[in-house]
């Protein structure tokens, strides 16, 4: 039997490199004939593509750090992780330029919106006693770019969202055994959850934190009011996985439009309702869904054939991929774009 440790330390890898293990899956598959996008000229690595979303085209490319990953949208802009960098990108949502760049002092690993800031996590640089137990928690305020709060955690966190005046958390706790937590956005006051699964993929709002397992393929919902497990759901059922069915393997979650909308390596997105109670459809969206975002009206999907789907939440139709030029690693909805890092 393997180490649970074992499996701890494998499903942080998973998690932090969720997309890279998606870009071996995907580079090994051409487009598909007959595939149709809006073409552009090719893009160098390391940019944002900014979608204009009334229109759907791209309509800028920002240059930023050395190879952008996860993008959040909001407070007046797009803010940037850049992974080679160890840097942090901040554009304005009117111009598209970079207004400021600002070096981390943690190997950030996530990066998540609310809660009065923009929020990261990551390992502190440096010699750290047991880093797998050890994590940071650092807030920005918008308004002047610089850190003004911080919690160190022995969750070892390496994912994050923010909702309901909380951090909601997976990481490594105390025995090298993953699990969830939930800390106070005021105080640092963590508590660990049980939510009777393994999540590495968080989205939250004000109502509810809910984590989806990139392997277990399994969905749990936790009150942000009361902080308990309140339903959990299976994306396929013990009888199909019994019957040789092969569950989709999520890539990344987000919440809006009355959803939760799950993002798969088979290129699927999955609509699930916000209570759980039942899946309500499944849409072919592209060849490989790597990541997902909701927000000016609609449901954006980053596909491995370098392009970007909307969906359309009221009927669940993808309309014409939008080709970016380059792999998309993050994507991110709101400020009156859609936001796309590329690599």
């Amino acid at each position: 039997m393997v180490p649970r440790w074992v499996l701890g330390v494998v499903a942080a890898a998973v998690a932090v490199a969720a997309v890279d293990i998606a870009v071996l899956v995907v580079t090994r598959d051409a487009r598909p004939a007959g595939t149709s996008a809006s073409r552009v000229q090719p893009s160098p690595a390391d940019v944002v593509a900014v979608i204009d979303p009334a229109t759907s085209r791209v309509v800028d490319r920002v240059n930023v750090g050395r190879t952008p990953t996860i993008v959040a949208a909001g407070y007046g802009g797009a803010w940037v992780l850049n992974k080679d960098d160890g840097t942090l990108s901040h554009l304005d949502a009117h111009t598209h330029h970079v207004i400021g760049t600002m070096r981390l002092d943690v190997v950030a690993t996530d990066l998540a919106i609310g809660a009065g800031g923009v929020w990261f996590a990551g390992r502190p640089r440096g010699d750290v006693h047991d880093p797998l137990e050890f994590a940071r928690f650092e807030r920005i305020d918008p308004a002047t770019g610089r850190v003004d709060r911080a919690f160190d955690t022995r969750t070892g966190a390496f994912v994050l969202a923010a909702g309901g005046g909380a951090l909601w958390s997976t990481g490594i706790m105390a025995g090298h055994v993953r699990g969830a937590a939930r800390s106070d956005a005021v105080t640092g006051a963590m508590r660990k959850l049980d939510i009777q699964s393994y999540g590495d993929l968080i989205a939250a709002d004000e109502h509810a934190a809910y984590w989806v397992g990139s392997v277990g393929k399994r969905v749990a919902r936790v009150s942000t009011r009361t902080g308990l497990l309140s339903k959990t759901l299976p994306l396929a059922t013990d009888a199909k996985l019994a019957a040789g069915y092969v569950g989709p393997n999520p890539t990344a979650v987000a919440l809006g439009g009355r959803a939760l909308w799950i993002s798969a390596i088979d290129g699927s997105l999955i609509r699930v309702d916000p209570n759980l109670r039942r899946i309500v459809a499944s849409i072919h969206v592209c060849g490989n869904a790597l990541a997902v975002a909701y927000g000016e009206g609609a449901v954006w999907v980053a596909c491995g054939d370098a392009t970007v789907v909307r969906v359309d939440p009221s009927t669940n139709r993808p309309g014409t991929p939008i080709d970016v030029g380059a792999l998309p690693r993050g994507i991110a909805a709101g400020d009156g774009a859609v936001w796309v890092t590329l690599n």
